[in-house]
């Protein structure tokens, strides 16, 4: 391992503990929710470097960036699903999405 991978190994490590215990602490699903954006906008892609620098350029390291952009994008959009149906089942009222 690289000391480059081991950078973004372990920024990646310090953001989902960061996020671990902020979501302990919080009380509310919907607190808690708030927590998992770290996670999927920044620990995942810093993963995906470290690894994509561990494989290389090539099959095993396309395959890794290609999942890390995935989840990298489509996490907010699942965050904020969730947490509108979260808001919708304790009767919170989150007003209009605009169209």
């Amino acid at each position: 391992m690289t000391v480059v991978e081991a950078v973004f190994a372990v920024l990646a490590v310090l953001v989902v503990a960061y996020a671990s215990v902020g979501a302990l602490m919080a009380r509310s699903p919907l607190a808690k929710l708030h927590f998992l954006a770290p996670v999927t906008t920044i620990a995942v892609p810093l993963f995906g470097v470290a690894a994509v620098i561990f494989f290389g350029i090539g099959l095993g390291g396309a395959a890794v960036a290609v999942v890390a952009l995935v989840v990298a994008f489509s996490g907010p959009s699942l965050t904020t699903a969730i947490g509108r149906a979260l808001a919708a089942e304790q009767g919170i009222d989150v007003g209009e999405s605009p169209e």
